[in-house]
């Protein structure tokens, strides 16, 4: 029986020791892996404000894209102010080149306007005389004439 106490201590013997480096292999591991979850939990608290930061980030980019374009439009109204500003000074400089001629034209529309009513006043009397000359003569004026 010696001989099989001997064998069955010398079967015995290497597995508790590998049943012990087991064990401490897992809680070696086990405790590795605890390390690892507590550095996991630390770093996704670290990328909280990140991720926070990272949106207003996105959200600030879109807003600058939507500037971008609003600066893009009013430059495109600017220019079409400044086409029509030249057009106005062009239009500036012909009104003062002709302003000699634009006075006489005043003055000569002045002038008619003045003759015009003048016209008028004579062709009322005138009118007025036919009228009277009409209800004493037979045959004379029948046309209307007045209201000028």
């Amino acid at each position: 029986m010696g001989k099989m106490n001997i064998n069955l201590l010398a079967t015995i013997v290497p597995l508790a020791i590998v049943a012990v480096g087991l064990i401490g292999w897992v809680t070696t591991l086990r405790g590795d892996l605890n390390a690892a979850q507590m550095q996991l939990a630390a770093v996704q608290e670290e990328i909280k404000p990140l991720q926070a930061e990272a949106k207003q980030c996105a959200i600030e980019i879109h807003n600058l894209h939507e500037l971008i374009k609003d600066i893009d439009k009013i430059e495109e109204v600017v220019e079409e102010v400044d086409v029509a500003i030249f057009r106005l000074n062009s239009i500036e400089e012909s009104v003062k080149a002709n302003i000699p001629a634009i006075v006489a034209l005043e003055k000569s529309l002045a002038i008619a306007n003045d003759q015009m009513k003048n016209i008028m006043s004579d062709h009322e009397y005138m009118g007025e005389m036919l009228e009277e000359l009409g209800e004493k003569q037979p045959s004379g004026e029948r046309r209307s004439y007045g209201g000028y």
